[in-house]
């Protein structure tokens, strides 16, 4: 029988090639499963003979350990992928997760930047960098990644192909392979333009690339790395905690801001790419915030205060 570490890395190809997993989701179930074969190997466990109190026993120390609920059921996940592939295969004979019962997540609310604070990072954007090339296309990321609420992946990786003329859309491809269509601002594509005609002034070579962002890296385009790096570049500029600010803060401040102004859940669940409405509905706070507001400020008592209380001593 082959080794854990095979089967793990034969498993995880097979999610990769054949269900279409992000590069981002595999690394993650990477990491569960060096984390629960580490385990196995030092309780001395037969993947074969595994029992559920076993298993019991390595999320019962997962949560020792300090992990929240969310990435033990993460985990949890996981290793019952793992051995639903293990007992298709035929190395092991049954899957001792079945009766494991998923753990209760917490829905965390995302960092919120207000609108004033959006726009100055917007505004920063083009005075930071080494050259003109560097703040055009810094300026160019945030705009793009504000205008449409992309992932960081998919920001990235973007095509230039996809900007020719003036498009209102783009077609671009989320986890999963799944295609869906995102807005692109006129001041996007503005600053989309601009760097592209002062990329082609200064670097030919790197010009004829499909990528939006292209570098010299093994991937040919900007990695997610340097691109947390120049938001938090760009924040300090602003003059904001550069630690409370990331592609992802600004992700959903794009989706609390359109759901503030009045746009539909559904909408914005299309346009960031969420499976399932119950994940975006995690912005539902900006509704509660604006509803507490519009009584505050409409509600006869909230207008005239206690004095009001008076009436009915």
């Amino acid at each position: 029988m082959k080794g854990l570490d095979n089967l793990s890395s034969d498993f995880l190809l097979r999610l990769v090639t054949e269900k279409n997993m992000s590069l981002n989701t595999a690394s993650s179930y990477k990491t569960d499963l060096k984390i629960f074969i580490s385990f196995i190997e030092q309780q001395s466990l037969n993947i074969k003979t595994l029992k559920k109190k076993d298993l019991s026993n390595f999320f019962q120390r997962q949560r020792e350990r300090g992990f929240s609920n969310n990435t033990v059921s993460r985990r949890l996940s996981t290793i019952k992928q793992f051995f639903k592939f293990l007992v298709l295969e035929g190395f092991v004979d049954g899957n001792p997760c079945e009766e494991i019962k998923s753990f209760k997540q917490t829905k965390k609310i995302p960092g919120f930047l207000s609108e004033k604070e959006v726009l100055s990072i917007l505004d920063s954007a083009s005075h930071v960098g080494k050259n003109d090339v560097e703040r055009a296309r810094n300026k160019a990321l945030i705009e793009i990644l504000y205008a449409s609420g992309m992932r960081v992946s998919e920001l990235v990786s973007l095509r230039k192909s996809l900007f020719i003329g003036t498009p209102e859309l783009i077609l671009i491809k989320g986890k999963g392979n799944k295609e869906r269509m995102v807005p692109i601002s006129k001041i996007a594509l503005s600053a989309v333009k601009k760097y592209l005609i002062t990329l082609k002034k200064t670097n030919t070579k790197l010009y004829e690339s499909d990528f939006l962002f292209p570098t010299r890296s093994k991937t040919g385009y900007l990695n997610r790395e340097r691109l947390f790096l120049i938001i938090k570049e760009i924040a300090h500029s602003a003059g904001l905690n550069a630690q409370h600010v990331s592609p992802h803060k600004i992700r959903h401040a794009f989706a609390s801001h359109l759901l503030s102004n009045g746009a539909d859940l559904r909408v914005i669940q299309t346009l960031l790419g969420h499976k399932n409405l119950s994940t975006t509905e995690i912005y539902t706070h900006v509704l509660d915030e604006k509803m507490i507001k519009s009584v505050q400020e409409n509600h006869p008592f909230a207008k005239k205060g206690l004095k009001n209380l008076k009436t009915y001593n």
